[in-house]
């Protein structure tokens, strides 16, 4: 019978020869690492340091939600609470949970290891779950429970950090995690949380930046206001969407149905966290079968890449690049120029000197983060089409 998970394990020896079984202890643990890290799309600092069979609930902020007078509003039959059981696994600065039954313990193997099994049942290679920076996490309570030894209340940073303020309480994301396992691996997982807790307070600016920059917080910040008592009369500018903002996006946003996109993405992260606190569960994947809206499309591509998470260490890279080679020259940069002009040359965003230098600050950055690229041929009309 075919095995796809043998077929996956061979193909995974032939990319890295380290992911052999046959391999030495070390090599093993490099491994494991490379595949934990894959499986999360974390960067390249973070390690598994601990894992724990455990089942993850939480009920959506509406379950609870107190309405405002006058709005004769109910709680509909999809705001119950959700549950599944898996593995959870935390990192120098990550707290991740996933259904997929991967382990990537010092004693399993590394067939245990593997994302990617065939069997995903559409959720993708990190499953159901969240990768949650530890940083983006408020408060955690040990909960007295009958039926799990260990049970915490995790309250992420999800609308704190709102620029609406106090309005936004409705939308504080609780989540439940109940370990499965012997006392003290309970309390050896807690342990190495709480350090993990202490050691993240340090990025608590780099949280603040990136939130700032997530279109979400603007799109559900603005729907609070709405729906506020005493709304805020101060204007809020969107943070940057690309080019289609100005120059408008490609296509028909009727035929596209955009704003009906952007109305079920709204609603998805109302109830399961937004940007770096978002949950993943079945709807996650249908909603990007239907389609991304324009103006959360950067957003969502760096969350599920894991880019987002490379931004979160190093928020100021970017500008701190281009200043740092500010007047340098290059051959990668007298190529980017030839080719600023030739780069969808149709779209009006580069017809303009906007959208040509954003074009070029990214490429030139690009240039010199990775000098033994530099810059091919079609690197602009890549960069184009993300910039849009």
């Amino acid at each position: 019978m075919f095995n796809l998970n043998t077929l996956v394990l061979k193909a995974q020896s032939f990319i890295d020869p380290n992911a052999s079984p046959s391999s030495t202890s070390s090599d093993t643990l490099s491994s494991k690492a490379t595949l934990f890290r894959l499986q999360f799309r974390l960067p390249d600092s973070q390690t598994p340091l601990r894992e724990i069979t455990a089942e993850l609930s939480f009920a959506p902020p509406s379950a609870t939600r107190s309405y405002a007078p006058g709005h004769d509003q109910k709680p509909r039959s999809q705001d119950r609470s959700a549950s599944y059981v898996g593995k959870l696994h935390l990192s120098e600065s990550y707290l991740c949970f996933s259904t997929q039954p991967t382990s990537f313990h010092s004693s399993a193997s590394i067939q245990a290891s593997t994302a990617f099994n065939g069997q995903t049942h559409g959720a993708g290679p990190a499953g159901n779950g969240f990768t949650l920076p530890l940083v983006a996490i408020r408060r955690v309570e040990r909960l007295q429970t009958q039926n799990a030894l260990f049970a915490l209340s995790i309250t992420t940073s999800n609308g704190f950090a709102s620029p609406v303020g106090p309005s936004s309480a409705h939308s504080v994301q609780k989540l439940t995690v109940q370990l499965a396992g012997s006392r003290q691996a309970c309390e050896s997982f807690c342990d190495g949380l709480k350090r993990g807790l202490r050691d993240a307070t340090k990025d608590a600016s780099n949280l603040k930046t990136i939130i700032a920059q997530c279109y979400s917080e603007h799109l559900l910040s603005e729907k609070s206001q709405k729906v506020a008592e005493h709304p805020d009369p101060t204007p809020r500018h969107p943070p940057d969407g690309g080019l289609g903002l100005f120059f408008r996006y490609p296509g028909d946003a009727r035929k596209l149905r955009d704003k009906s996109k952007m109305r079920l993405w709204a609603e998805y992260m109302r109830e399961n966290g937004r940007n770096l606190t978002l949950v993943r569960h079945p709807t996650f994947t249908r909603l990007f079968r239907v389609g991304l809206p324009n103006r959360l499309r950067g957003e969502l591509w760096e969350l599920t890449s894991g880019s987002l998470f490379l931004r979160l260490q190093k928020p100021s890279l970017y500008s701190d690049t281009l200043t740092k080679f500010d007047g340098r020259e290059s051959l990668a940069i007298d190529e980017i120029e030839k080719d600023l002009n030739r780069s969808l040359p149709e779209y009006a965003g580069f017809q303009s000197q906007e959208g040509i230098g954003r074009l070029r600050r990214v490429l030139t950055a690009y240039s010199w983060m990775n000098e033994e690229v530099g810059y091919c041929q079609a690197m602009n009309i890549v960069v184009a089409a993300l910039l849009m």
